[in-house]
């Protein structure tokens, strides 16, 4: 039974323990819309421009699709105002502005396309990033059996 202890001391005495580490990349999830996740956590325009920056090709393509998206963004809140507003005066029993909800629809379908882009550029940009996204380091740990000040011990390195 000693022997058998003694060979498990020395056995461990030379084992290198790896911990596990996530990598640097992005995860794209789709379902209702469309969902950018980089360590459990929902990246918005902005935050995925400033994570594919150190990327060239990635941070260029990450530019095109911000632009995109500010634009629908504009396009489609400033179309959604024209459309809610004769709706609810209509709603309140006043009298609609049906053009003005017809210039509004337009605004909406005209944002349309740039909402598109901003997925296919951004889908693209992730796509070059997490072909060559940096990968953390795995830290190794050390389990050393030996001597000590207080006799003989283990020594864990992180």
């Amino acid at each position: 039974m000693k022997k058998v202890v003694l060979l498990c001391f020395v056995l461990l005495s030379f084992t290198q323990v790896f911990a596990q580490s996530r990598p640097d990349s992005i995860e794209v999830r789709k379902g209702f819309s469309t969902v950018y996740r980089q360590h459990g956590q929902n990246l918005t325009p902005k935050q995925l421009l400033a994570a594919t920056q150190s990327n060239p090709e990635a941070y260029k393509q990450m530019k095109i699709a911000k632009g995109k998206a500010d634009v629908s963004s504009v396009l489609g809140f400033a179309g959604g105002m024209l459309v809610g507003w004769p709706l609810g005066s209509a709603i309140g029993g006043g009298e609609p502005n049906w053009t003005l909800a017809g210039v509004g629809a337009g605004l909406i379908a005209v944002g349309i396309p740039f909402s598109v882009s901003y997925a296919k550029h951004t889908n693209n940009a992730i796509s070059i990033y997490n072909q060559s996204a940096p990968q953390a380091l795995i830290p190794s740990h050390e389990i050393k059996f030996g001597f000590t000040g207080n006799g003989v011990g283990m020594h864990l390195k992180f």
